[in-house]
């Protein structure tokens, strides 16, 4: 295996567990309504302590792969595929950056204590699934990679 393909291969496992973890979060803040106004900040100051440790390493590795693979192209991968692969980590991070985190602070409660929801929840519940089809076609075209690469080295094998 060459370095290339290392890198390749360890950015697919990245990608494809943060594909897990995205949809993990889309169906995770799904649940929230069901905490209690009461207890929603004690649950949300631990459920954020919870997440940082396995989704930030991961969509580091992640994301330093997409740019090492621009310097160490894996035989076959196209450009296109290494531009897109890194262009749609910089637009997760940018959008998770402008919107969805921020929202996410600011969310007090998924469910007022006079029963409506809370408008930030409301705004992050309505559009996350954005994010979730961007990571997620992201992995589809790190997968894409892995499959050109793969078609060299069994072409190769012929």
């Amino acid at each position: 295996m060459t370095r290339a393909q290392g890198i390749l291969l360890a950015s697919f496992a990245a990608s494809f567990y943060n594909v897990g973890t995205i949809w993990m979060t889309q169906f995770g803040w799904r649940l929230w309504p069901y905490v209690a106004p009461g207890d929603f900040e004690k649950y949300h100051l631990a459920w954020w302590a919870m997440i940082k440790p396995v989704i930030f390493p991961v969509a580091a590795v992640a994301f330093l792969g997409s740019i090492a693979m621009l310097c160490l192209r894996p035989a076959g991968v196209s450009a296109v595929a290494l531009w897109l692969n890194l262009g749609l980590q910089i637009v997760t991070y940018a959008a998770t950056a402008a919107f969805w985190a921020r929202w996410q602070a600011k969310t007090r409660f998924a469910v007022m204590p006079d029963g409506s929801i809370d408008p930030m929840y409301s705004l992050a519940m309505n559009t996350h699934w954005i994010r979730a089809a961007i990571i997620t076609l992201n992995g589809l075209v790190i997968f894409w990679m892995v499959v050109e690469n793969m078609s060299v080295g069994s072409r190769a094998a012929s």
